[in-house]
């Protein structure tokens, strides 16, 4: 099976691992070639590409693993060349320019029948190790679900399947809302009856938006949904929470947000744009949202708990 994979970062690197896992064909297009080198030393049966025109095969799985921040230019220019592939999205959050998802940009500029998004508590590098872990799959695709089969499906990955496309791409990107919460509590040193209320909390929030936005309420209970969601808030490799307890500690984040890429923060912050108003029926992610960006107390996040 060919395979084109559009973003070289760490998760379409990791992806990478799992897609050769399962004897694929693998091309890795980015719009830089800094790290072509080095990965060439990881993958020496991938081709490395800078051009877009060369990293298509009319049959190849296309796979957007591009920060959200990015996702509107290259999908432009990506139209320019797609000829009906099926598309698989592992990009997570809310664009906060456009307060789109991935989905959306992508249908901005490509009529694409067999489309569908990945996500679930998997880091990077666990990936990359052969650990075992699960991924979601919202699809309506028979298509995509067949291709993802052969192309992921192992003893090291368990992809769960549903039709809610619009529920795992928010539950992926408010979960990184929640993670910063979560690390602002522990990083002020409440303690896990109270962190763990939060966690609880915040799940019954994404359930509201998943329903609020017109998808399933089932999909919190997916890899997608709980599983990433308690991976992201509660550990410390993740960079959102890590963010949070940074705040939480008193401690200046600037340089952290300068050398780190936070998902939580265009997410946010595209949840706004996206709901305008509306952000205040989530209590939760308004607070959050204030602390962010309005210089806010996050004596409002503690309020919420204490109602």
């Amino acid at each position: 099976m060919n395979v084109t994979i559009f973003g070289c970062g760490a998760f379409g690197t990791a992806l990478a691992y799992m897609f050769r896992e399962n004897n694929c064909k693998i091309k890795m297009w980015d719009r830089f070639d800094n790290n072509f080198d080095s990965l060439r030393s990881e993958f020496n049966d991938v081709f490395f590409t800078t051009d877009m025109n060369e990293s298509f095969d009319s049959d190849s799985l296309i796979v957007i693993a591009i920060p959200i921040e990015f996702i509107d230019g290259v999908i432009k220019e990506l139209s320019n060349y797609y000829n009906g592939q099926d598309i698989l999205v592992s990009t997570k959050g809310i664009n906060s320019t456009l307060g789109l998802f991935t989905s959306d940009i992508i249908n901005k500029y490509i009529k694409c029948d067999n489309m569908g998004v990945i996500a679930g508590g998997t880091f990077a590098i666990d990936m990359k190790n052969k650990n075992i872990m699960g991924l979601t799959l919202g699809t309506k695709s028979n298509s995509l679900i067949d291709k993802v089969k052969m192309c992921l499906d192992n003893k090291y990955l368990n992809i769960q399947y549903c039709d809610d496309m619009l529920g795992v791409q928010v539950c992926s990107a408010i979960k990184n809302v929640m993670a910063i919460g979560h690390g602002i509590l522990d990083g002020d040193s409440y303690p896990e009856s109270s962190r763990f209320l939060f966690l609880t909390e915040a799940m019954y929030e994404i359930r509201d938006i998943i329903k609020f936005l017109g998808g399933k309420e089932e999909t919190i209970m997916s890899y997608a949904g709980i599983d990433d969601i308690m991976m992201t808030c509660t550990s410390s490799k993740s960079r959102n929470y890590s963010l949070g307890f940074l705040i939480g500690n008193g401690d200046s984040f600037d340089n952290y947000i300068k050398e780190n890429t936070v998902e939580g923060l265009s997410s946010i912050a595209g949840f706004k744009k996206l709901l305008g108003d509306d952000i205040k029926k989530f209590p939760i992610c308004n607070a959050i949202y204030d602390v962010l960006y309005n210089d806010g107390n996050y004596q409002e996040l503690v309020d919420i708990l204490e109602r």
